[in-house]
């Protein structure tokens, strides 16, 4: 196909036609096609490109570049680039209004496939030598970085034989490039850059092309779509400025100087840099700069530093930084030790006073030093451990909270010696002076003391240095702790947690015949139940111990089927039911309780009707939690041998029940006794006095209808029991509203078409005399979440079906809203989404308004808290209706019932004082003087949001107000 366009039309077309541009765009498909050669098409052009007038020569590039930006890059061949490449650098040399289209050119010729080789070198000297990139505007200067890094990266060996010249047209390049965006692509890609090419004797010369922009000060424009962040760009230059250790070498100097800053941003892009630094470079490097960047990072330290965030993100990089210090320097133990010796020495006077406000700053740097290396921390912990020895075994009395600092001190040693496994390594005779001191503060302090706690941490870290007589008094310590836990602070509780599981790892024998037989041998009978409590969770965490399984399940098993004891059974199958739901080990339920200890089986055998129900229930959550570890295969089987023999009837039968299915996976079957059951707990729902169980049966209910199949039979199930609890509203019976509602709701939440009827039906109930108020409870039961309730099948977006369902079958009914309808409302309304509220929020918020005005505390609360978000996100509606909605929050800042309700309107007013002024103007008066009584509430909280919110409506419409107004 030859070019539509002559020789002595193309110049006129390029001068005149405004879409010239379009019609590339098939100059572009015929050339993939292959109907046309981009030779002809640069011969075709060849009267614009070789025009006298510039302004034509710039259009006729832009055509040719266009063309090449759109094709693929496989689309030319090897020869075709070759001349392509030759054509621009020959157009290199052309007007200045020329070159932003050569550079595009250029750089969609970099992407194509068949690049030729040399041609790399040819293109980027012309560029280096004729296009000065900086004098370029900032779109060229970015294709000016684009081609040249696409090229170091596709043209490596060709470009490394081009040698210095090369690196020395890149630095030119870069070199003052200010936009932030192009620096940014720079500093992402010049690392890379930097590692691959030899720098020669211009290594100095690249660093300091990235060094004039460090430290990075940049503020973004608020208005950019993709902003660029200052953190960014920062990083993204450390990188650049740590591309190599010769690069980092120059970076010591400069992080030194930077370090002498006012500003806390530049000293923290600083320490960063040193961090990277210390990584990168051997110590023989940094030995001469050891002095002047100890001097710096001790500036920072001492005396203590602010206490405002930055600050004290300040004084947290420059401990950092030490730690990379020794670290870097502990690879060559001369130099560290010189560094560890300058660094003591330095903060020596703070450590040997502990009542010194520098104390903890000093013993911060040596743990900082510690955690280096195992060579640090060796040098540290045997220089520190006499200092804190001495001043706390000095005659007579030493000051309580002293020696509560130093013993922390000794504690914190401890945990670096616990990192770094080197308790073996250390002194032998200064190990024996910690260790007799620790011990002599376990035996002799108070149980709830802090030094106490601290020495108990200490040993947990390093148990291995406790000498066997006297593990037996930490043993005494631990087990005298627990056994008072209710009189003991929860930091010592804690301790000595700790330090039993760390023994008790190491130690196993011991644990298990001195602390273990202690605790499960004590006499509980008597205890305080959060007592039990405590030490029954902490023995149940030996559960999961290896070697300890055995011994706790016996334990726990033998409290469960005490028959003397029912509130000790019941806390034993509590722990239990808590290891294994959160034990992370579905083997402990299944393998161990269900087949080794036959739990399950123990449980069906002892429950009988004169356990409590509160016992009861407590089994019925362990078998629960231990059949949801089942495989389904093995739920299967255990409700083909447990559930047929169970009479729902009977107290004990239906926990059993409610323990068996609780849990069980969906796929298992329950068609054989679907009917029975649900009619059974329907049946029991409705009769027994008891609420506990009428809560079991309808719970079992919920999840039983949720995983229903939705067969004939099944529907059959349904209906037949629909229309028996029809008949019992008819009777005016409350629970069978109940019953309906947790049917419902299991039938809402798998989506089941039966599900609108059941919400029909409950909403007629609303204007019943005698079913009213129970029905709008109904609605709380449809609406919220239950923990323990297990719902096998969901259906996304069952909330907003709900909120459907009730507001089309009484969205009519709005001027006539009873309270009972209100209330409704409010729970349904509360579990839908904040979106979906939102969409609907001109049907939604009359109905929130008519809440507020209403008597009852759940109903206002909930309409509250939704009115509270609108508030807060300033949403229209809300300032549409501020005349109605003002003197209704004014009204509840008094609601004596409810502290909540008093404290949500008056933060509900706070954010409306953020509308505009001159709405607020009208009831700035009227607010005021209704604040008042809130000032003198007898709940302190009350009052404080009362002055925040009094406070706020006071300076409305002052100058610095009207002034942020407009």
């Amino acid at each position: 196909m030859k070019f539509p366009w002559s020789h002595t039309t193309i110049v006129d077309m390029i001068k005149t036609d405004q879409k010239v541009e379009e019609k590339c765009h098939q100059v572009t498909t015929d050339i993939i096609a292959g109907k046309l050669n981009v030779a002809e098409f640069v011969e075709e052009l060849g009267p614009a490109l070789t025009h006298t007038d510039a302004s034509v020569r710039a259009k006729g590039t832009t055509l040719l570049s266009n063309v090449l930006k759109d094709l693929p890059p496989d689309a030319l061949q090897a020869t075709q680039v070759e001349l392509l490449c030759t054509f621009y650098i020959d157009r290199s040399l052309d007007h200045h209004t020329v070159t932003p289209m050569v550079l595009a050119g250029i750089e969609a010729l970099t992407h194509m496939t068949n690049f030729p080789d040399g041609a790399a070198v040819r293109l980027l000297r012309a560029l280096f030598e004729r296009v000065p990139c900086q004098s370029q505007k900032k779109p060229e200067r970015t294709l000016y970085f684009q081609m040249m890094l696409n090229l170091a990266e596709r043209k490596v060996d060709e470009l490394k034989a081009w040698g210095v010249d090369f690196v020395y047209g890149v630095i030119g390049a870069i070199e003052g490039e200010r936009d932030p965006r192009n620096l940014l692509y720079l500093f992402e890609r010049m690392p890379s850059f930097i590692r691959t090419f030899p720098m020669y004797h211009l290594a100095e010369e690249m660093f300091e092309t990235f060094a004039c922009y460090f430290p990075i000060d940049f503020h973004p424009n608020p208005n950019d779509p993709v902003a660029i962040t200052r953190d960014a760009l920062a990083e993204h230059l450390a990188n650049c400025l740590c591309a190599t250790p010769e690069m980092a070498e120059f970076a010591v100097p400069l992080l030194m100087e930077k370090l002498d800053s006012s500003l806390i941003m530049a000293k923290l892009d600083s320490l960063s840099l040193l961090r990277r630094c210390l990584e990168l470079l051997e110590v023989a490097k940094l030995e001469e700069h050891h002095d002047e960047l100890w001097t710096a990072l001790k500036k920072e330290l001492l005396p203590a530093g602010g206490t405002s965030a930055a600050e004290k993100e300040l004084v947290e990089a420059t401990f950092a930084a030490v730690q990379a210090l020794a670290k870097n320097a502990s690879t060559d133990e001369p130099s560290a030790k010189a560094l560890l010796d300058k660094i003591l020495l330095s903060v020596m006077g703070g450590l040997t006073d502990a009542s010194s406000k520098q104390f903890e700053m000093s013993l911060r740097v040596e743990l900082s030093c510690a955690q280096g290396s195992v060579y640090c921390a060796l040098y540290v912990i045997e220089k520190l451990i006499p200092m804190l020895l001495a001043q706390l075994n000095v005659d007579g009395h030493v000051e309580t909270r002293v020696a509560n600092v130093l013993v922390d001190a000794l504690q914190r040693l401890c945990a670096v010696c616990a990192h770094w496994y080197c308790i073996d390594r250390l002194d032998p005779a200064l190990v024996g002076q910690m260790h007799k001191k620790l011990i002599e503060v376990v035996l002799q302090e108070a149980d709830g003391s802090e030094q106490k706690r601290s020495a108990l941490l200490a040993l947990a870290a390093v148990p291995e240095m406790v000498t066997s007589e006297n593990r037996y008094v930490v043993y005494s310590a631990m087990v005298k702790i627990l056994l008072t836990a209710t009189e003991q602070p929860s930091k010592t509780i804690d301790a000595a947690q700790e330090c039993l599981f760390s023994f008790a790892i190491r130690y196993q024998q011991e644990v298990k015949t001195v602390v273990l037989e202690k605790l499960i041998t004590h006499d509980y009978a008597k205890a305080e139940t959060s007592l039990v409590q405590l030490v029954f969770k902490t023995l149940g965490k030996f559960i999961l111990y290896h070697g300890y399984m055995d011994k706790m399940v016996k334990f726990f098993l033998s409290k469960i089927f005490d028959p003397d004891n029912e509130r000790l059974a019941i806390i034993a199958m509590d722990t239990l039911t808590d290891v294994v739901e959160n034990g992370n080990s579905s083997q402990l339920g299944k393998a161990e309780l269900y087949e080794q200890y036959k739990l399950l089986d123990r449980c069906f055998e002892y429950a009988n009707d004169k356990l409590s129900s509160d016992c009861l229930h407590a089994m019925a959550q362990l078998i629960g939690a231990v059949v949801k570890q089942l495989p389904v295969e093995e739920q299967h089987q255990l409700i083909l041998k447990r559930l047929p023999a169970l009479r729902l009837q009977q107290r004990a039968d239906l926990y059993l029940a409610s323990g068996l299915l609780a849990y069980l996976d969906q796929s298992v079957p329950l068609v054989d006794h679907f009917e029975n059951l649900v009619t059974d707990l329907s049946k029991l729902a409705l009769e027994t006095d008891e609420e506990r169980v009428r809560d079991v049966c309808n719970r079992l209910l919920c999840s039983l209808f949720n995983r229903m199949p939705n067969d004939e039979h099944h529907r059959g199930v349904l209906k037949r029991l629909l229309k028996m609890i029809r008949e019992e509203l008819k009777k005016h019976n409350h629970q069978a509203v109940v019953i309906l509602s947790w049917i419902g709701k299991g039938l809402i939440a798998r989506g089941h078409s039966e599900a609108g009827e059941i919400v029909d039906d409950i909403a007629d109930l609303l204007d019943h005399p005698t079913l009213g108020h129970i029905a709008a409870l109904a609605f709380e039961i449809l609406s919220i979440e239950f923990p323990q309730l297990h719902l096998p099948l969901l259906r996304n977006l069952f909330k907003q079906k709900l909120f459907v369902w009730v507001m089309k079958k009484l969205e009519q009914k709005v001027e006539q809203y009873a309270e009972t309808h209100l209330k409704a409302l409010a729970f349904v309304l509360a579990a839908t989404p904040h979106t979906v509220l939102k969409m609907n929020l001109s049907k939604v918020g009359p109905v929130l308004l008519k809440c507020l005005a209403q008597t009852d505390d759940k109903t206002i609360l909930e309409a509250l808290t939704i009115v509270l978000r609108f508030t807060r996100e300033q949403d229209p509606f809300v300032q549409d209706h501020l005349q109605t909605l003002i003197p209704l929050l004014l009204k509840l800042t008094l609601h004596q019932s409810s502290m909540k309700i008093r404290i949500g309107a008056l933060e509900c007013l706070l954010y409306v004082c953020k509308y505009p002024t001159f709405l607020l103007l009208p009831f700035k008066q009227s607010v005021l003087l209704a604040l008042q009584k809130p000032l003198d509430d007898r709940k302190r909280l009350v009052r404080n949001a009362a002055v925040t919110t009094r406070l706020q409506w006071f300076v409305v419409g002052s100058a610095e107000d009207t002034k942020t107004d407009k």
